[in-house]
């Protein structure tokens, strides 16, 4: 009965629970099982007919951000030994339960979601680092979070009426576990970030993203520069200022992973 009961859970629900018996419940050690820990899921935000932000000269935030993690993924498989999976290696659309749902069935030691960002100010400058909390840092990381959480009509939507206390609790715990190594990793990629590109440094923040909720490993949301501004708009469109930004992430989940020893 119980089985019956949880295959009726609404898809949210379910990959929480899963997040939950992944960290409650190890399975039996292997070598697969090792491999699997040396896992890395970067996330190119948005994708298929979700474009995200939109830039002056034509850009759209769903090619930038596969650009940007496919050179990354390039680059950790390189030096780093780990194995890199793509939430999406092309343009398609992919909700984000399922982006977190990815992360946890490769059992990734880490997520990265890669995005960039967009205001109704031009001049809006420079690059952030989030990692998950209830309550946003600020009034400006709240709208931000709220844009991202409701920017596509493809993901299955949560109506806040409909959801139950455990639900919450089950997508609470599923991240909090992480909370203290999210925000370590969030400074280095953010240090990182201001060492490499030559932007206004936004910091680190936290916000409710949704794509970071439920995912059972240290998890960050990397807002890389504004596309809404142009000048930041020529530099994300650059091949070479996309493979500084990579690069930049890079580092910082070096330093991060070699901090965890």
């Amino acid at each position: 009965m119980k089985t019956l009961r949880l295959m009726r859970l609404a898809p949210a629900a379910a990959i929480a629970v899963a997040a939950i018996v992944a960290l409650l419940v190890p399975g039996p050690a292997s070598a697969a099982q090792d491999r699997a820990l040396q896992t890395i899921v970067i996330d190119p935000g948005h994708g298929g007919l979700e474009v995200g932000a939109k830039g002056r000269f034509g850009n759209v935030e769903k090619d930038i951000t596969l650009a940007i993690g496919l050179k990354l993924k390039a680059r950790i498989e390189k030096d780093m030994g780990y194995e890199v999976v793509l939430t999406r290696d092309r343009d398609i659309d992919v909700s984000i339960e399922n982006r977190a749902a990815i992360a946890n069935n490769h059992k990734a030691a880490v997520f990265v979601s890669i995005h960039a960002n967009g205001a109704i100010q031009k001049k809006a400058e420079g690059s952030e680092t989030f990692f998950l909390s209830l309550n946003a840092t600020d009034e400006e990381t709240r709208r931000l979070a709220y844009l991202e959480n409701n920017s596509t009509e493809l993901q299955s939507r949560i109506d806040p009426s409909s959801e139950d206390d455990l639900m919450m609790i089950l997508w609470d715990m599923a991240q909090n576990a992480y909370i203290k190594e999210s925000s370590r990793l969030a400074e280095f990629v953010q240090m990182e970030l201001d060492a490499m590109l030559g932007l206004r440094n936004r910091g680190v923040k936290q916000a409710p993203f949704k794509v970071l909720r439920g995912v059972a490993c240290p998890a960050v949301l990397v807002e890389a520069a504004f596309l809404s501004n142009p000048d930041e708009e020529q530099k994300l469109a650059s091949d070479a200022y996309q493979t500084r930004i990579a690069e930049a992430i890079y580092r910082g989940l070096t330093r991060f992973l070699r901090s965890r020893g």
